[in-house]
């Protein structure tokens, strides 16, 4: 085979392993902005569906929120005149959470992990016993209907580069903790939870006097997620049926969140999260740094998983100074996490989301789905439907983008609110300017302060007059500036842990400068994340949250907390402080509890229809995979791809064989490669419109 003929090869046999999973999407880039959006409340998802089938265009839901289940994938897929499907993998996960501060799934004795305490040990037994009982391939297949994917470490598929799962299966040192009662059984033996009779009876307590059986595990299972529920509900049968006793409380998500995340009164919950598109839960969601206790209340880590090996390499996590790095040290991390059992992730989705047919411009963003902000801002209805009915099915708590963590407050937020940088829904790279016009990184020297010789630093452009505020009373607010995109890094890193849902992103957030339209910001440490921490950072309007940030008041944080910005009027000007706030393409109106959101599209001073098409056109061509610009990636694209396999940019230059092809290097690292042609064929067969 020649050199040409074995390339192609190359090509095509990596076409037909990513073909299988590609993400389709339907994107025509054109029509005016709808001028108002209406959430509906659901609490249910079934009853959300339905809607959206039975319900009249113009009067009903037009798209959903949720991953629908299989029932509704294979009866709407006879439907195409009434529903549109869209798939994709979902950037996140379901897990089971265990709590590691109370026995027996942790050591109460100890926060840290400690090799010589027999809490300790007994209960890394006990945490592993519990995996081994949960049967994720039978959810997968049974559950999920086959829409998902078995996650053993909390790394979805999108980060597969991270998981060295060959390691984590070595049969020398198997860590992987698969569904076996037979091994879950003689785990808990061997750690002292006999049973205390027959094979029916209950398992003893090793740490009390013999005959004193186990108390209850605290289980909270969330009921209004069907396929978390199931899950739950399986997993409380398997150890019941192992003699653990269990108290399985279904309930809705307000308890569970003040039980679980507040209270920490639990062993076990049924948990998710969204993940973004770099692998930092391992320090986030998992290490030491972020697990905060009751005494201050929400931690991301609330399982409260402290670990000193696992916390370095989690740390390695954060602040790696190059991918490579970041790869390793998330390998490593892995294998930890799974060695001491630190929760026990279940499944992401392989989901589906629907819309009425009839809108035109949605955008299939990687990782989560239709319902985004791209979709929003370029969708319109070709029957004359002029507002996006979008539905949810849980309600929204509080409206507060500083402290607000909920999943279905974040999706209001995030289309009130910007940062500085946005990400590409195709390839997911934090590319986009949204307040910012542009950015440049480079180092600093924070050795001083304890930080790194060769930390990082973002310089970002923010000029006057271009980004307004919103106002309820006119069609424009007061214009932001550069002071308020200062006062926002000090303002949410101030508010410190517990309060700042963003506070990891801040932790080593150091200082800013300003000079003219740009602002530097300085972290203690070197890491290849800086972009994503700075550019992610949401900008508020200081002059209302300016009134809050009351140093001599030792509670202001808490005042933050409290504080609702649908209903307060801080600088006590008559208008609600969350009409006056957020730079986003759609302003707050009204929110009635239970029932629905309203939102107006901000389409006088914000992006024109053209411009977002524009946007959205160079986004599919420079990060996904078009390269002759034909707006389909065929194998035409693949073509020009072989061609230019292999090639640096040091030349010859061209669209010849064995020649660098800038169009082909997707990432513009100088160099034609794998992580390039994953692009092309991931996206093989897509077209603009």
């Amino acid at each position: 085979m020649n050199n040409k003929a074995f390339v192609i090869a190359v090509i095509l046999a990596t076409f037909l392993a990513f073909g299988m999973i590609s993400i389709a999407f339907a994107t025509t880039y054109y029509g005016p902005n709808t001028p108002n959006m209406e959430i509906h409340i659901y609490l249910n998802p079934d009853v959300e569906n339905q809607d959206l089938e039975t319900g009249t265009a113009g009067n009903a839901v037009d798209i959903n929120d949720w991953p629908l289940g299989k029932e509704w994938v294979d009866k709407w897929a006879l439907m195409p005149e009434k529903i549109t499907l869209r798939d994709y993998v979902e950037l996140g996960m379901m897990e089971i959470d265990i709590y590691h501060q109370v026995w027996p799934t942790g050591d109460s004795n100890n926060k840290f992990y400690d090799p010589l305490s027999t809490q300790s040990i007994k209960s890394v037994e006990f945490r592993k016993a519990v995996a081994m009982l949960l049967d994720r391939d039978s959810i997968v297949s049974n559950v999920l209907k086959g829409y998902g994917f078995r996650m053993d470490v909390p790394l979805p598929p999108f980060q597969d580069a991270y998981i060295d799962m060959t390691n984590y299966t070595d049969p020398l040192n198997y860590v992987r903790l698969d569904y076996n009662r037979s091994r879950a059984n003689e785990t808990l033996n061997a750690a002292g939870f006999t049973r205390i009779g027959g094979p029916t009876s209950l398992r003893q307590d090793p740490l009390m006097a013999p005959g004193v059986a186990l108390k209850p595990l605290t289980f909270y299972i969330r009921q209004d997620d069907p396929n978390r529920r199931a899950a739950g509900e399986m997993l409380a049968s398997e150890l019941t049926a192992q003699g653990i006793p269990v108290n399985a409380i279904i309930t809705e998500r307000t308890v569970c969140y003040k039980n679980v995340m507040v209270l920490y009164n639990y062993n076990l919950y049924t948990g998710g999260w969204s993940l973004s598109s770099i692998p930092d839960q391992y320090h986030d969601l998992y290490s030491s740094f972020t697990y905060y206790g009751p005494s201050i209340g929400w931690s991301q880590n609330y399982p409260g998983f402290c670990n000193h090996e696992f916390d370095d390499w989690a740390l390695k996590v954060k602040y790696p100074t190059n991918e490579s790095e970041a790869q390793a040290a998330a390998k490593t991390a892995g294998y930890l996490f799974l060695k001491y059992c630190a929760i026990v992730p279940m499944y992401c989705s392989k989901a589906v989301k629907a819309y009425r047919t009839g809108w035109t411009g949605v955008v299939n963003n990687g990782g989560f789905g239709i319902d985004n902000y791209w979709t929003f801002l370029n969708g319109y209805s070709t029957t004359g439907d002029d507002q996006w009915d979008w539905a949810f099915k849980s309600d929204i708590e509080q409206l507060n983008q500083v402290s607000s963590e909920w999943l279905w407050d974040q999706n209001v937020l995030g289309l009130i609110y910007e940062g500085l940088l946005g990400s590409n829904p195709f390839n997911l790279a934090p590319t986009e300017y949204f307040i910012a016009t542009a950015k440049y990184v480079d180092q600093w020297d924070a050795s001083s302060g304890g930080g790194d010789l060769n930390a990082t630093k973002v310089t970002f452009t923010v000029p006057p007059n271009r980004v307004y505020f919103h106002n309820a009373t006119g069609n424009v607010g007061r214009a932001l500036d550069i002071l308020d995109v200062n006062f926002s890094f000090y303002f949410q890193k101030a508010c410190g842990p517990g309060i700042a849902w963003g506070y990891p992103s801040l932790k080593e957030f150091n200082s800013t400068t300003i000079s003219g339209d740009n602002i530097t910001v300085y972290y203690n440490k070197k890491s290849y994340w800086a972009v994503q921490w700075a550019g992610g950072v949401p900008i508020l309007n200081r002059d209302t949250w300016g009134k809050l940030w009351v140093t001599t008041n030792p509670g202001w944080q808490m005042d933050v907390k409290r504080y609702d910005p649908a209903t307060a009027d801080l600088n006590n000007n008559t208008v609600i402080d969350l009409f006056e706030d957020g730079t986003g393409a759609w302003k707050y109106l009204d929110y009635k509890k239970g029932e629905w959101v309203k939102l107006e599209a901000n389409t006088v001073y914000y992006y024109s229809n053209t411009t977002i098409a524009t946007r959205l056109g160079q986004m599919f061509h420079s990060g996904a995979g078009d390269v002759d610009s034909s707006t389909v990636v065929n194998t035409q694209d693949l073509g020009y791809m072989a061609r230019s396999m292999f090639k640096t940019s040091a030349g010859p230059n061209g669209t010849g064989w064995n020649q660098y092809n800038v169009a082909c290097d997707l990432n513009l690292d100088g160099t034609v490669n794998a992580l390039d042609l994953a692009l092309t064929t991931t996206n093989y067969g897509k077209t603009m419109g």
